[in-house]
């Protein structure tokens, strides 16, 4: 009998060793949703690459990181879909990505339902963090407002600008409406038009006909970032139009290459980074390095915002007291992560990023470099202190 008893409580041992083993090898599961086919492939391979390469080698609790990619295509039922089998089937802890605001508001409309954190490192619709905020849905980059505020600072600066009278092309969808009313909001501009066509348009003529008979000198592009902004701008440039333009928060460098001259002179009060600041900022230079030696090409903006939203969001599930979702919710509205844009906190009245912005200019290089001629140059800082507001402001009511 004692015999018997040693034997069952070394099986008990041996299994309760087995369990706890499996257990400190589980992977962390992370849901990345971006699109990386159709208009918006461009943004969302940026923000893919960004992604994985702040989580290589990543661990949570001494747990590794596992990133499954899903592609949303940029549709918002596709990526409700998406976001479904990736909490449901692949047991994510976390979704992560949204390039397009229509996408992240799709699945944070079910969030309830879901019960998982939502961040999204690029859509900038007033909304998310606005009247649709919610518990689960977090920002790690400004937001319209934020962006408007942003042209604001600009135009106090290029008094050039601000005496300009501006023709406004959007898109006619979610961003689009939600950039262009953040622009009529730029004191003291002139807006004498406006243009809205669907995602996927490919000839803008009918457009730069409306641009031609108005009387404008600059026009603003509350286009969603992808092939239609290229097409647009190139035929415009064609058409033999040289008016200035704005851009809410500049281009991925992948596009500025593809514009060539035709993008050269672009300006934004939006940018939040650009791998230019390798020569000034050594975490900007060794992220830079990282990415040009991975993908062989240069990061483009959004991918370095990728890359800092995932550098906070591993700060917070390393804090969190366990992967349940209100833990890990608790740990993202709670810390403060050093990252690649310097120091990223989210508020946790609205679960928008505090983070500011700069003011920069698209620029052909004297030399080209890592295959890029043409780059956003960073000139004026913009902190969050120049350009916060409340979150009723904006529509948050709470969460």
């Amino acid at each position: 009998m004692k015999y018997r008893a040693k034997l069952n409580s070394t099986a008990v041992g041996l299994v309760a060793a087995f369990v706890a083993h499996a257990s400190f090898a589980q992977e962390v599961v992370l849901g990345v949703f971006v699109p990386t086919t159709g208009n918006w492939a461009a943004i969302g391979t940026d923000m893919k690459n960004g992604l994985e390469l702040a989580a290589q080698g990543a661990k949570v609790k001494g747990q590794p990181v596992r990133l499954i990619v899903e592609d949303t295509a940029g549709n918002p039922q596709t990526g409700l879909k998406k976001a479904q089998k990736l909490k449901v089937d692949d047991k994510a802890v976390l979704l992560i990505g949204g390039a397009s605001s229509a996408v992240t508001l799709a699945i944070n409309a079910q969030a309830d339902r879901l019960n998982v954190p939502i961040i999204t490192t690029n859509g900038q619709a007033v909304a998310i963090t606005g009247d649709k905020c919610s518990r689960y849905l977090f920002r790690t980059v400004p937001n319209d407002a934020l962006a408007a505020k942003g042209t604001t600072v600009l135009m106090q600066q290029r008094k050039d600008l601000l005496a300009k009278k501006w023709f406004v092309v959007y898109h006619d969808f979610v961003y689009g409406h939600s950039n262009k009313a953040e622009f009529a909001k730029v004191p003291g501009i002139k807006i004498v038009g406006e243009a809205g066509r669907p995602l996927g348009t490919a000839d803008w003529s009918s457009a730069i006909s409306q641009i031609q008979a108005s009387s404008a000198d600059g026009v603003y592009l509350a286009l969603a970032v992808g092939d239609d902004l290229t097409a647009f701008v190139n035929q415009l440039r064609g058409f033999g139009i040289n008016h200035s333009l704005i851009v809410p928060v500049g281009i991925p460098d992948s596009m500025l290459q593809a514009l060539g001259k035709n993008g050269v002179g672009m300006v934004t009060g939006g940018l939040t980074a650009s791998w230019t600041q390798e020569n000034s900022n050594p975490q900007v230079a060794e992220f830079v390095k990282a990415y040009v030696a991975k993908y062989k090409v240069v990061p483009g903006y959004q991918a370095i915002n990728a890359y800092a939203g995932m550098q906070l969001t591993l700060a917070a599930l390393n804090a969190a007291s366990d992967m349940s979702t209100d833990s890990v919710i608790k740990a993202l509205e709670s810390t403060t992560a050093d990252t690649v844009l310097g120091k990223l906190k989210i508020r946790k009245e609205d679960h928008q990023a505090m983070i500011g912005s700069y003011i920069a200019e698209a620029q052909a290089l004297p030399t080209p470099k890592y295959g890029a001629s043409v780059a956003w140059k960073t000139a004026t800082p913009i902190g969050w202190e120049q350009i916060k507001y409340n979150p009723t402001d904006l529509g948050c009511k709470g969460l």
